[in-house]
C-alpha cells in the first residue's frame, strides 16, 4: 500500500473518531421549577426531543419549587412518560426554596390526574439532593451538564452537602470533579431594575452559586426569553399531548399560552446547555462575573475575570425559535399521529 493511501486512511479515521466523539450524547440534569409557568414543560419537551435525537442524555430531573398541588415530580414525570422516557429518575427539593408558590400551579395537577405516570407526591419523591450526588457520582469526569430553570436552591444544597453513601467527596469537590459546565436562566444582564423570577425565589442561594460554584456557569438572562415567543405551534400537537396541555391551561395576557405563544425562557436554557452556544445564534460576553444582592437584583461586573459567561441573542431571534418549536412538535417515539 502506498504512503498516499495509508495517510488518506490515517486521516479518515483520525476525522471519523473526532465526529463519533463530538456526536457522543451531553450528559444533562434538569433542574426545574415546574409549578408556575408551562415554559418548564416546553423546556422539558425540547430536552426529550433531543434525547430521542441522540444529542442528549437525560440523566435526571429535579424540581426546584413548591407547589401546593404537590403535582410538580408528576408532571415531569408524565412528559417523560409520553416521550417514553418515564425511567428518568426524579428528585424534589425538600426544604423549598426560600419564597413559596402560594398558589398551585394552573396545569401540573391535570397532568397528574390525566395522564400515565407512576410518581408519587412532591413530598414522597426523593430528595433532589440525594438524585443530584448519586447521578453525578456515577458519571465519568467533567462530562455532566447541569441547566437550571428556577430556583438555585438545589445547586446551593449540592454545593454545601458533604460525602455521603454515594460519593466520598464534598459537594464543591463532586462538582468540581463531574461538572463541565452549569447553564442558568436567571437574573438579567447587563443588570436589571428590579429581581427576575428565578433569583427572587432564593436570592441567598444565587449568591452562594455566582460566588462560590466551582465550576463554568453560562447565565442566561430575562431578557433572552423574553424575546423568544413559541408555544402557539402546539395547538397543532396531538390532542393527548401533555405538553400541548400545560400550555392550554396556562393562563397568559388575554388567553392562554398556547393562543399566542409565550417568552421561552427556559426552552433556550436547555438549547444553550445540550448544543451550546452555537456561533450563528449567540455572542458570548466573558471577562466578567455575575454579582447578586440580597433581594436578588442581577449585574455584570468587570472588576473581575471568574468562570463566568453570559449570552445575548444573535441578530434576530427568529432562528432559535424556529429550533425551539421544531423541538417542541417533534413526535413521541411511543405514539402514533391522530
Amino acid at each position: 500500500m502506498n504512503k498516499t493511501l495509508v495517510l488518506q486512511l490515517a486521516l479518515g479515521l483520525f476525522l471519523n473518531a473526532g465526529m463519533l466523539q463530538a456526536a457522543e450524547p451531553v450528559k444533562v440534569i434538569l433542574d426545574t421549577d415546574m409549578a408556575n409557568d408551562c415554559d418548564d414543560a416546553g423546556a422539558l419537551a425540547v430536552l426529550n426531543a433531543l434525547v430521542d435525537r441522540g444529542e442528549a442524555e437525560m440523566l435526571a430531573v429535579v424540581t426546584n419549587r413548591h407547589c401546593p398541588s404537590e403535582a410538580s415530580a408528576a408532571a415531569v414525570d408524565a412528559i417523560n412518560t409520553w416521550y417514553g422516557h418515564g425511567d428518568t429518575p426524579i428528585g424534589t427539593d425538600k426544604d423549598e426554596s426560600k419564597t413559596p408558590d402560594p398558589s398551585p400551579s394552573s396545569y401540573t395537577p391535570a397532568l397528574r390526574d390525566g395522564f400515565p405516570h407512576d410518581t408519587p407526591p412532591d413530598s414522597e419523591c426523593s430528595d433532589a439532593l440525594m438524585v443530584y450526588r448519586k447521578r453525578l457520582a456515577a458519571q465519568p469526569d467533567k462530562s455532566v451538564v447541569i441547566c437550571s430553570v428556577g430556583a438555585l436552591s438545589n445547586l446551593e444544597d449540592l454545593y454545601n452537602s458533604e460525602a455521603d453513601e454515594h460519593s466520598p467527596l464534598s459537594g464543591p469537590e463532586l462538582i468540581a470533579a463531574k461538572v463541565r459546565l452549569t447553564v442558568i436562566m436567571g437574573g438579567g444582564f447587563p443588570k436589571t431594575e428590579r429581581p427576575e423570577t428565578n433569583i427572587k425565589l432564593d436570592p441567598a442561594a444565587a449568591v452562594t452559586v455566582a460566588n462560590l460554584w466551582p465550576g463554568e456557569i453560562l447565565w442566561q438572562g430575562y431578557e433572552v426569553g423574553k424575546a423568544i415567543i413559541t408555544g402557539d405551534c402546539l395547538q397543532h400537537a396531538p390532542r393527548y399531548n401533555p405538553v400541548r396541555r400545560a400550555f392550554q391551561l396556562r393562563p397568559f395576557g388575554k388567553g392562554f399560552a398556547i393562543d399566542h405563544g409565550k417568552p421561552s425562557h427556559d426552552q433556550a436554557a436547555v438549547l444553550l446547555a445540550v448544543r451550546g452556544p452555537q456561533p450563528e445564534l449567540w455572542e458570548v460576553r466573558r471577562d466578567g462575573r455575575a454579582i447578586f444582592d440580597s433581594d436578588g437584583h442581577s449585574r455584570w461586573s468587570t472588576d473581575w475575570r471568574k468562570k463566568h459567561a453570559y449570552v445575548i441573542i444573535k441578530g434576530t431571534p427568529d432562528k432559535l425559535t424556529q429550533q425551539i418549536e421544531e423541538l417542541m412538535m417533534q413526535k413521541s417515539r411511543i405514539h402514533s399521529p391522530e
